[in-house]
C-alpha cells in the first residue's frame, strides 16, 4: 500500500459555474476542497452520497431539504443521502465536502478539465 498526500491547493479541479471543486479520492470516500466567492451559489440538488460539509473559512447558507442555517468556520453539517439541498456563499468561502461513496461523476469532470 502507497500513502496518497497532497497539498489540497495543488489538487487538479473543476469549474461548476463561479465555484471550483478540488476532488481527493480515496478506495470508499472522497474529501472535495471547495473554493467560491461570495454570492456564489450551488443550486438545490440530491444525490445518493452521503455528505459532511466542513466551513474552513467564509460564511454559507445552507438548506437542506425545508431547514436553513448559516455556518461559518470551524462548523460542520451533515446531509443524508438523497436529500435535496443548496448552499449560497455569504461571503468568499473554503470548505470541505466529504462524500460516501466516492463520486465517480466528479472524478470525470475532472478529467475532462
Amino acid at each position: 500500500m502507497k500513502m496518497k498526500a497532497v497539498q489540497t491547493a495543488a489538487l487538479k479541479g473543476f469549474s461548476m459555474g463561479e465555484i471550483t471543486l478540488r476532488p481527493f479520492a480515496g478506495d470508499n470516500m472522497m474529501v472535495v476542497r471547495v473554493e467560491a466567492p461570495k454570492g456564489a451559489i450551488a443550486p438545490g440538488h440530491a444525490h445518493p452520497h452521503e455528505q459532511i460539509s466542513m466551513i474552513i473559512s467564509g460564511n454559507v447558507r445552507f438548506r437542506i431539504g425545508n431547514e436553513e442555517r448559516v455556518l461559518g468556520p470551524g462548523e460542520i453539517v451533515h446531509i443524508p443521502s438523497q436529500a435535496e439541498h443548496e448552499a449560497e456563499m455569504l461571503e468568499d468561502s473554503l470548505f470541505l465536502d466529504i462524500f460516501q461513496p466516492v463520486r465517480e461523476d466528479f472524478l470525470r469532470k475532472v478529467e475532462e478539465e
